[in-house]
């Protein structure tokens, strides 16, 4: 009797002691199964967020935003041409000096400019002493002269043959150059002091065209001159000063009179050029 119940008291352990073996078991594969379903389900999230993530930055590098290109295309025409009016003398004038622009004595230090000694506050000179050159004949020279009459830029005048000028021509050049330049568009006149036609004048127009002549000597007036736009744009003039030439059969010949033989007798090299409005370039003794 004591050998059954030991027996069946044994048994009733095992059986106790399996079935809490089993029940443990079962839990911890069910733990195990429900932890890697929920790591794999924040994996599955977190890969497609950066997946989008990546895919909007590719797209964006892709595709950039897009941008006002007028604005930088103006932007840079503008930044062009002002380096362009500081290097080139042209109707828009030179080294920040415009034609009519009221000149000051603040505005000149402040450029680097020196004025000409002279006891004429209506008309006098001045330069930029940095910039200048060594002529063969003369020595050391202004490159570039502004003449300024009544407080105002009225004519820059070019003396340096490395100075630049809008119409391609420099001092040196030919008189042929300069009419090729401006298509025979020029008018002929001797110089004062030099009744050979040694020295002598091409003279073109800019921004304006004569309605009526004036007197030989006498510079235009406004109701004698015509804009050729609605810009409001002072008329301006260009003189070549040719040195080497020979008189023509007359001392005066306009754009519209032009010969082939005139233009054929026409000789000598540019010594200076003069731009600036009428009544400084005809002013023959200058601020004198």
């Amino acid at each position: 009797m004591l050998i059954f119940h030991l027996t069946s008291s044994l048994t009733i352990i095992k059986t106790a002691v399996i079935s809490t073996l089993l029940i443990g078991t079962v839990q911890l594969m069910t733990g195990c199964d429900s932890q890697p379903s929920s790591s794999n389900n924040n994996g599955t999230v977190q890969t497609n967020t950066v997946d989008k993530d990546m895919a909007k930055n590719d797209e964006m590098s892709v595709n950039p935003a897009p941008t006002d290109t007028s604005v930088m295309d103006k932007t840079q025409t503008n930044e062009v041409a002002d380096i362009a009016d500081e290097q080139i003398v042209s109707p828009s004038g030179y080294q920040k000096l415009s034609f009519g622009q009221v000149i000051t004595p603040e505005l000149l230090s402040s450029l680097g400019m020196t004025r000409a000694k002279s006891d004429n506050e209506q008309c006098y000179y001045v330069s930029n002493p940095k910039l200048s050159y060594i002529d063969k004949e003369y020595g050391d020279r202004a490159s570039v002269l502004y003449q300024i009459i009544d407080g105002k830029v009225a004519l820059i005048s070019i003396q340096d043959p490395s100075i630049a000028f809008y119409k391609d021509i420099n001092v040196g050049d030919s008189a042929t150059a300069v009419m090729k330049a401006h298509n025979d568009e020029l008018d002929y006149e001797v110089d004062k002091y030099a009744v050979d036609g040694d020295y002598y004048s091409l003279i073109a127009n800019v921004n304006f065209k004569v309605i009526k002549e004036s007197p030989l000597g006498e510079s235009l007036k406004d109701e004698n001159i015509e804009l050729n736009d609605k810009q409001d744009k002072l008329p301006l003039q260009i003189e070549y000063h040719i040195k080497g030439g020979q008189k023509l059969s007359d001392s005066t010949i306009k754009a519209t009179e032009w010969t082939a033989g005139n233009k054929n007798l026409l000789k000598g090299k540019v010594e200076s050029i003069d731009i600036g409005i009428p009544e400084a370039i005809y002013l023959v003794e200058g601020c004198s």
